[in-house]
């Protein structure tokens, strides 16, 4: 039984080092645009008039998402991309155990 529980354990601390990786880290304000950062590495960008940003041209009203860089988010969305049942206890884990994972 003990190693059903290991299981669930590491995939609930999975999707908690996803929901970390899907928060923000910066707010940006520049040139009617406000750039979301996440921890994952990419951004969103909504603008209020036409603009560019870091090569993306942003036309008013219109919002763009910069895909995430950083391997190991990219790879545990991957791994999670198909609703498992062990995906699903492993979420209602987390939400019980209301596990978080904080990285520095």
């Amino acid at each position: 039984m003990s190693q059903y529980t290991d299981k669930i354990n590491a995939i609930a601390e999975d999707f908690a080092t996803l929901e970390y990786y899907e928060s923000l880290n910066a707010l940006e304000g520049r040139d009617g645009m406000l750039i979301i950062h996440y921890n994952h590495g990419g951004k969103k960008i909504e603008a209020r008039i036409d603009s560019s940003y870091e090569g993306y041209e942003v036309k008013a009203g219109e919002t763009i998402f910069i895909p995430p860089h950083d391997r190991d988010y990219i790879a545990l969305k991957e791994r999670y991309s198909q609703e498992t049942w062990g995906a699903k206890i492993g979420k209602l884990w987390k939400r019980i155990s209301n596990m978080k994972v904080t990285k520095d």
